[in-house]
């Protein structure tokens, strides 16, 4: 199963370059996005300028053919990895549409909450350092950027979740980080109000 997500994950991490140039998001036509990315950005860049500085590096020791194209294919691979992160935590923004609020993280996550289950939802600063970036506890699920969560979504009924490598667990709150935390709340609250007038 892990091999699989995996392999999946990769798939589309390479996809989202390509989304990306040509301007795209991936997004249901009823939904709106909820940015994440805006203080990773700059890191994720620097990373790349540095893949590229250290392949430069390499270049100019004698290493040899051989070790060359090994590192040389190292390399390229590396820094289309990071390029890759860096489209699709862009291409991947969390989302808000009457049907579900979406929890992403590039292409490693996605999970959909039924708008319908939300009985609350909260501004809510909280430090996840010393635990997982992605961590399922104590019917707690949090998708923190930077060991930081800023909105809390509360459940009248668990849900299931699915983290990156495929192991799922059941929830009963989901939090995760927003660029605007405020602006994300009015969405989701705007979202949620909808789905309730309907039978569920």
């Amino acid at each position: 199963m892990g091999v699989r997500h995996y392999l999946r994950n990769e798939r589309r991490t390479m996809t989202a370059i390509g989304l990306a140039v040509r301007g795209r998001k991936a997004l249901a036509p009823d939904a709106v996005a909820v940015p994440y990315s805006r203080a990773q950005r700059p890191l994720l860049v620097v990373f790349a300028v540095l893949t590229v500085v250290e392949g430069l590096l390499f270049a100019l020791v004698g290493f040899g053919v051989t070790v060359h194209v090994v590192l040389g294919v190292v390399e390229v691979y590396s820094l289309a990895l990071l390029l890759g992160l860096l489209s699709s935590v862009t291409v991947y923004p969390h989302s808000v549409s009457p049907l579900e609020v979406r929890v992403r993280y590039a292409a490693l996550l996605d999970v959909a909450v039924p708008a319908a289950a939300i009985s609350a939802v909260r501004v809510r600063q909280e430090d996840h350092s010393g635990r997982p970036v992605i961590d399922l506890a104590d019917g707690t699920f949090a998708a923190a950027l930077s060991w930081q969560t800023n909105v809390a979504l509360e459940l009248d009924r668990p849900i299931t979740v699915t983290r990156p490598l495929g192991r799922t667990g059941r929830a009963s709150v989901v939090r995760f980080y927003a660029d605007g935390p405020r602006a994300a709340t009015a969405a989701i609250r705007s979202a949620v109000a909808r789905p309730r007038d309907r039978p569920v």
